[in-house]
């Protein structure tokens, strides 16, 4: 069980390391929806509101787990407000799982109401055509190699898509696992601390002070004077 107890902080440097990759990650993709014309042009086009609470929120998420993963540090190396700075951490930990939740939950609602508009039917029939671009592409190389090189990179585009989505997905479910268990480490860390010296000599002291402020009292027990 102590063994346990002292493999606590380590545990919770190593969540927030991990906490430290999806920062880096967060703040790489955020570049891309702002300065990437693939990536921020698709979906500026199709979902432009979303689009902009998707760069702000992403933004935002990375900042405050690049400040949280500091504020982590600085709590386990802190001795007079270790506890203070753990619960801190815990508090936005939780508070930042609440607003992407919620901004989950609202995306959805978006996304959901979108698919049956006028504009996700056109989408899918633009989408429906992409299967007689191929032949087109494929006869248009007897003359330049160009249009092959397209219809290559169309087809590893295809082939790919299934992976990248197994791995965002992936990398979504571990990151919404770390999250929670960060927030729940820190908070029983916060709890197992032990008070400092300085807390307990000013409780030492308080105690002193009020017993010498209490009324001595006296009484005589086989003819001596004895304090009670």
């Amino acid at each position: 069980m102590a063994c346990c107890a002292r493999a606590l902080p380590a545990i919770f440097l190593q969540l927030n390391l991990m906490l430290m990759m999806y920062a880096g990650a967060g703040f790489a993709t955020a570049a891309r929806l702002k300065w990437d014309p693939s990536t921020y042009v698709p979906l500026r086009e199709l979902l432009p509101h979303e689009y902009r609470a998707a760069a702000a929120l992403l933004l935002a998420a990375s900042i405050v787990l690049f400040l949280l993963a500091h504020l982590a540090l600085a709590a386990l190396y802190s001795r007079r407000a270790r506890r203070l700075l753990l619960v801190m951490y815990g508090c936005v930990m939780v508070m930042m799982v609440s607003t992407q939740t919620a901004w989950g939950w609202w995306t959805g609602v978006r996304l959901a109401g979108w698919a049956h508009s006028a504009q996700a039917e056109e989408l899918r029939r633009a989408m429906r055509l992409r299967e007689h671009l191929a032949p087109l592409l494929q006869d248009l190389s007897q003359w330049h190699p160009l249009p092959q090189k397209l219809n290559n990179l169309i087809k590893e585009a295809e082939a790919d898509a299934p992976r990248n989505g197994y791995v965002a997905v992936a990398a979504l479910a571990v990151f919404l696992v770390l999250q929670p268990a960060a927030a729940a480490l820190s908070l029983l860390l916060a709890a197992r601390t032990q008070p400092t010296r300085s807390e307990d000599q000013n409780v030492s002291v308080t105690t002193s002070l009020d017993s010498e402020r209490r009324p001595l009292r006296t009484a005589y027990k086989n003819g001596r004077l004895v304090l009670v």
